[in-house]
């Protein structure tokens, strides 16, 4: 079993790869792989309650959050990233850490996937 963390750092407009990169999240699931999802800088925005999705023009990642929380993948971030940028509440089963969590986080994976 490897663990894998998938971090998600840049800002959900104009892209999809923020969506893809939880449709990924999903996918790895599938082998006996731990996996962990991250949000970092501009990223913490796709884990936001307050962000409407279809008002950027992008399709809601609820179906995705709520697999991954079935699965008991880890979905953490940033608080500090989150607060900075006044993100209001993270979606639910998104726990808010400390960086150096998210630092250990990083460290302690075997796979570091950056979107």
């Amino acid at each position: 079993m490897k663990k894998i963390a998938v971090l998600i750092r840049r800002p959900p407009l104009n892209t999809i790869l923020n969506a893809e990169a939880l449709r990924v999240s999903v996918g790895m699931t599938l082998r006996d792989d731990r996996v962990s999802v991250i949000f970092i800088g501009d990223g913490v925005w796709s884990a936001s309650a307050n962000l409407d999705p279809a008002k950027i023009g992008r399709r809601d990642s609820k179906k995705e959050f709520d697999v991954l929380k079935m699965l008991k993948c880890r979905l953490i971030a940033d608080r500090a990233s989150f607060e900075s940028r006044g993100a209001g509440e993270p979606v639910p089963g998104v726990e808010l850490v400390a960086r150096s969590e998210v630092i250990r986080t990083l460290n302690e994976s075997d796979i570091v996937i950056p979107f």
